[in-house]
């Protein structure tokens, strides 16, 4: 549970920010059907799914570095070989800077938030600045 700040209020959450709609893509894809994801749905991260399960996530930082660059097919290369599968874990009640110090410490810019033991959504990099936008304005 969060921890009150000086002014004694209760600091933003991860939920006030994060995303919601769990955008995802098939394990089995391809990376040209990948690029085509990001696109359509306007993200820069996916959870990869494998039937009902979550078995990773890929980001197009990712696609660009490991599929891209390294000359991957795009039609015949699948999201599993270029995919993270450990996914960095938090909770949708832990502030937002508990957010921003975790992206920080591994070097990412999505972490899949969960509630009550089920994945929720995303916070991304892009949110994390809605929220520094927002203090700063506020």
């Amino acid at each position: 549970m969060a921890e009150e700040d000086n002014a004694g209020k209760m600091p933003p959450t991860i939920s006030e920010y994060m995303a919601r709609n769990v955008k995802t893509i098939s394990v089995d894809a391809s990376l040209k059907e990948l690029s085509q994801s990001f696109i359509d749905q306007g993200v820069s991260a996916l959870l990869v799914t494998d039937g009902d399960d979550y078995v990773g996530i890929v980001s197009d930082k990712r696609l660009t570095r490991e599929g891209v660059a390294k000359g991957l097919n795009m039609e015949t290369t699948t999201v599993r070989a270029i995919m993270r599968s450990e996914m960095l874990l938090i909770e949708s009640d832990q502030p937002v800077r508990e957010a921003q110090a975790m992206m920080k410490a591994n070097g990412v810019r999505h972490l899949v938030v969960k509630e009550a033991g089920n994945i929720v959504g995303i916070v991304t990099i892009s949110d994390l600045i809605r929220y520094f936008s927002d203090f700063f304005e506020g």
